[in-house]
């Protein structure tokens, strides 16, 4: 077995020299890198107008190259590139509870996390985890076939099922969350919106809409990726890999989000980046709506609409969607501010 220390080991000075060289002429640059400033009572209104932190990488050569280097770092140095504390964003609308049902024309949205809300722009990250996490474990690293196979499943279901690494229940949990600090380490702190989400989910909450974050990470990971982004208080539900058993492409995540939202599966709309969700989508008995990133849209043709930002789309369209309409091509200019007309 490999440890953690001596997979990391060789890359250990040049990070900590290019931290303190970087760290001498910018004393901020954890704030830099791991939040958005804090800018005093704008935070509490809705629609608060969040900056991009990363224009200070893209303006920084230093602090770019010390972002490069973030999931070089041991374990044991974790702390220098910890964020500072930030307020908690107060909830936008009310919480509905979990055992109220929603009646009449209402419907809800259900968000995977990367790919649709920040940005998924390392398709090569899943694949580099499972091969640490193979090299730490001597185990054998699992083929093309095999990797796209557990794509989306959760971590211990593919340990057991597919890769046959263990069958002891013990030693498969502990693979797993190992499995998950080693994919938090290479991922790093650093998220970026997608372009069109911020005015895609305001307009939501605006209307009163329910909407759910779904995705098989950790409910820890999910929660500080929400904060780092400033999302606090936008979504009525996190759902995490804690809360299902099954991951895609079964649709129990999918179903439990939809039971956190007290909504009925079928009105419910799914937004995911790949076929797998819109199969897991639509075992749950919901609409899907893929987004275009890391795959195109000839091969998302399965979801019954293909966008390539979130605001392309209406409230009338997303209303359409949730009866099962079929709703044409939209340009990027989509109006967002439509009212949602519901006939007796």
């Amino acid at each position: 077995m490999i440890s953690t220390f001596s997979l990391f080991e060789s890359f250990q000075q040049p990070a900590l020299k290019l931290y303190r060289k970087c760290l001498s002429n910018s004393p901020h640059i954890a704030l830099t890198m791991h939040s958005v400033k804090s800018m005093g009572t704008a935070m509490i209104t809705k629609r608060a107008l969040l900056k991009p932190h990363a224009m200070d990488i893209k303006t920084n050569p230093q602090v770019h190259e010390l972002y490069k280097l973030v999931y070089r770092l041991p374990e044991n140095l974790s702390w220098l590139l910890a964020p500072p504390e930030t307020p908690k964003r107060p909830a936008s609308r009310k919480k509905k509870l979990k055992d109220e049902m929603v009646t009449g024309n209402q419907f809800g949205l259900i968000l995977e996390w990367e790919g649709v809300v920040v940005e998924d722009d390392d398709p090569d990250l899943e694949p580099r985890v499972w091969y640490v996490l193979s090299l730490e474990e001597a185990k054998s690293f699992p083929p093309d076939e095999l990797l796209k196979k557990i794509e989306g499943m959760k971590t211990d279901q593919a340990i057991l099922e597919v890769l046959c690494w263990s069958e002891d229940p013990e030693e498969i949990q502990r693979l797993a969350e190992r499995k998950e600090v080693i994919y938090q380490t290479l991922r790093g702190g650093y998220y970026k919106l997608r372009p069109g989400v911020l005015d895609f989910l305001n307009t939501i909450v605006d209307s009163d809409i329910p909407m759910a974050i779904a995705a098989p990470r950790s409910r820890k990971s999910l929660e500080e990726g929400i904060k780092t982004v400033g999302l606090q208080g936008y979504f009525d539900a996190i759902v995490a890999l804690e809360d299902f058993c099954l991951g895609k492409p079964d649709g129990e995540m999918f179903e439990v989000a939809a039971g956190q939202l007290g909504l009925e599966p079928d009105n419910c709309v799914v937004f995911g980046n790949s076929s797998l969700t819109t199969e897991s989508a639509h075992a749950a008995g919901m609409r899907c709506v893929a987004v275009t990133g890391r795959y195109p849209a000839y091969e998302l043709q399965a979801a019954n609409h293909v966008v390539r930002w979130l605001d392309q789309l209406s409230i009338l369209d997303l209303q359409r969607l949730a009866n099962g309409e079929v709703i044409g091509r939209r340009g990027r200019e989509s109006d967002m501010d439509m009212e949602i007309v519901i006939e007796e």
